[in-house]
C-alpha cells in the first residue's frame, strides 16, 4: 500500500463491503450530482439550492499514512466528539471537529481493515482561520536571524 494524496476530484467512497478510492479521472459526476428535481413550492426549492450550495463548498482531502498512532500533529486544535464502529473492521471510527470558534472543519480517523499498520485521515472542510502552530518567516525583519 502507497502513501496518496487525494483532492477534491476524487470521491471517497464507503460500504460495508469495501472502502476505495475513486481516482480523480473520473470526477464527480454520476451520484455525486444533484438531481433537478423541481417542485412548486418555494421552500423545497430554496432547502434544494442551499444544499447544492453547501456541496460545491465541501472540500474532502483523504490520505493514509503508516504510522503507529492514530492522532498526528497537523497543527490545528481537535476536538473529539465521537467513535462508531466500522463494520467489518476490528478498528473504530474517531471523529474530531476544529476546535478554533466559527470553524467548521471535521476530521476522520481510522486504521485500515487490511493492513492495521495504515492510519486513514480525512478531512472534510476548509479552515476560516490560519494554523495556530504556523510561523510565517516572511513577516520577519531582515535582520532577525543577524
Amino acid at each position: 500500500m502507497s502513501d496518496y494524496l487525494m483532492l477534491d476530484g476524487g470521491v471517497f467512497e464507503e460500504d460495508s463491503s469495501s472502502q476505495s478510492i475513486a481516482s480523480s479521472e473520473k470526477g464527480l459526476g454520476g451520484g455525486n450530482e444533484i438531481s433537478g428535481a423541481t417542485s412548486k413550492t418555494p421552500i423545497i426549492k430554496c432547502k434544494t439550492e442551499a444544499r447544492e450550495k453547501k456541496l460545491e463548498q465541501r472540500h474532502r482531502v483523504a490520505f493514509i499514512t503508516k504510522s503507529e498512532i492514530e492522532v498526528m500533529d497537523d497543527g490545528y486544535k481537535w476536538r473529539k466528539y465521537g467513535k462508531k464502529p466500522v463494520k467489518n473492521s476490528p478498528n473504530p471510527r474517531n471523529y474530531y471537529k476544529c476546535s478554533s470558534g466559527g470553524c467548521n472543519v471535521k476530521k476522520r480517523i481510522e486504521r485500515d481493515r487490511d493492513d492495521h499498520s495504515y492510519v486513514i485521515t480525512t478531512y472534510e472542510g476548509s479552515h476560516n482561520h490560519y494554523s495556530p502552530f504556523t510561523v510565517y518567516y516572511n513577516q520577519m525583519p531582515p535582520n532577525a536571524w543577524t
